[in-house]
């Protein structure tokens, strides 16, 4: 192993640890952030450069050496900043959240609405609505906290809910990312233990690779137009699947491991850019900061979410209709600056982020409930194939939605939120 490849696993596995370790105390968001950061950009690309078999496609197109060289540092840069401005500032449950069951209800019922009129609103207002339509979170987080079974039924009922959409739609990004943040609010209330932390947790990523290595199979079955009962095929998909030598073969890790590896999207930036295309020298950057403060009527050629014209311009790779691939804040940093500069943005994105965290944690403590809304702050933040334009516009229009719920509940309804 190379000197950057050694530091980066073993600084993902301190991460590992701090997360686990915060689990029960606190709301770990920046550590799940950072953890998911180093999965995919690290030990991800990691596995792909020490795995025999390669992927025709997904495979890393520099070498170990120059691409560890760079996203290491990117990463460390990032992550001490952010643990070391952020280590006194800790989400801990100090209040009394039974007191805030009635706005629970509210909040899920508020959701569920939005939900439904999302299929019926014009185009300006998807996003507003998708936002609203994320309460329904909120409230089955802070129902959980109710003395009532049935009230606490409607915690459990969300991740039901999850799972059939998931089942429903084939598309598992939000029972993952919304069963993660759920089992941190869990926790959080029911301080579980050593045991019971390591079992979910095992359980949780058991789950994660099972529906890793059915998604594929069982989306290409149902986007035909199965009509069949979803769950029975999914069962069927992965017992077609799995074999008792699954994991013994190379080209099945290796498959698993695409997966995870977002190091092939940012070692294609690597590869392609300055040769084939030439420093964008922050042009996504202004790009991202417009379009998330201009409204789309004064922004004319404001950019879309989802990271496919980025993709196909900093790598060279042209996608297919309705496929959307991000290159990562990282990618994103080595796309306009290079090595030096990329390190330095993401140490940017750092500060900011840290800022924004402190001002949060202090909010909290006038605004209790204000901790239950943390993790659809962040939804798109954590994620670590998201670029710039997708996780500000998200952390910026989902605080000025919040801060609107806040306002109006407490001018109008009296709510003492």
């Amino acid at each position: 192993m190379y000197f950057w490849s050694i530091l980066g696993v073993l600084f993902v596995a301190y991460t590992a640890i701090r997360f686990f370790n915060e689990i029960g105390k606190s709301l770990p968001v920046i550590e799940l952030m950072l953890l998911i950061a180093g999965l995919q950009w690290i030990v991800g690309a990691y596995n792909s450069y020490l795995l025999s078999v390669k992927d025709f496609k997904y495979f890393m197109r520099v070498d170990e050496q120059t691409y560890m060289s760079y996203v290491v540092p990117a990463f460390l840069g990032f992550a001490i900043i952010l643990l070391i401005r952020t280590k006194q500032y800790k989400l801990t449950l100090d209040f009394d959240f039974s007191n805030y069951v009635s706005y629970g209800r509210y909040l899920l019922l508020v959701g569920v609405v939005a939900d439904v009129l999302k299929n019926f609103a014009p185009p300006s207002l998807l996003f507003f609505l998708y936002l609203i339509s994320l309460f329904k979170f909120v409230g089955a987080g802070v129902l959980l906290f109710s003395e009532n079974r049935i009230d606490r039924l409607f915690f459990y009922g969300s991740l039901m809910y999850l799972l059939l959409n998931s089942l429903r739609s084939a598309m598992f990004h939000d029972l993952i990312l919304w069963g993660m943040f759920l089992f941190l609010i869990w926790a959080l209330k029911n301080k579980p233990t050593l045991k019971t932390k390591l079992l979910l947790i095992g359980g949780g990523l058991a789950c994660v690779v099972i529906i890793q290595m059915v998604k594929a199979s069982f989306r290409e079955v149902v986007w035909k137009g199965y009509n069949g009962n979803r769950v029975e095929l999914f069962l069927n998909t992965l017992e077609g699947t799995v074999s008792d030598s699954y994991f013994s073969d190379d080209k099945n890790l290796n498959k698993l491991n695409v997966r995870l590896n977002q190091g092939w999207h940012i070692s294609s930036v690597m590869d392609y850019v300055p040769e084939s295309e030439p420093y964008a020298e922050g042009e996504t950057v202004v790009t991202a900061i417009e379009g998330t403060l201009l409204p789309r009527f004064l922004s004319k050629n404001k950019k879309l979410a989802g990271g496919k014209e980025n993709f196909e311009k900093f790598t060279g790779f042209i996608l297919g209709h309705g496929t959307s691939m991000g290159i990562s804040l990282v990618g994103e940093g080595y796309a306009n600056y290079g090595m030096f500069g990329g390190i330095v943005f993401m140490m940017a994105w750092a500060l900011f982020l840290s800022w924004y965290w402190i001002k949060i944690v202090d909010f909290c403590i006038e605004h209790p409930l204000l901790l239950i809304f943390v993790p659809l702050l962040f939804l798109q933040v954590v994620k670590a194939e998201t670029e710039l334009f997708v996780a500000l516009n998200h952390l910026v229009k989902a605080s000025f939605v919040v801060a609107l719920f806040f306002f109006i509940s407490r001018k109008y309804f009296n709510w003492e939120v």
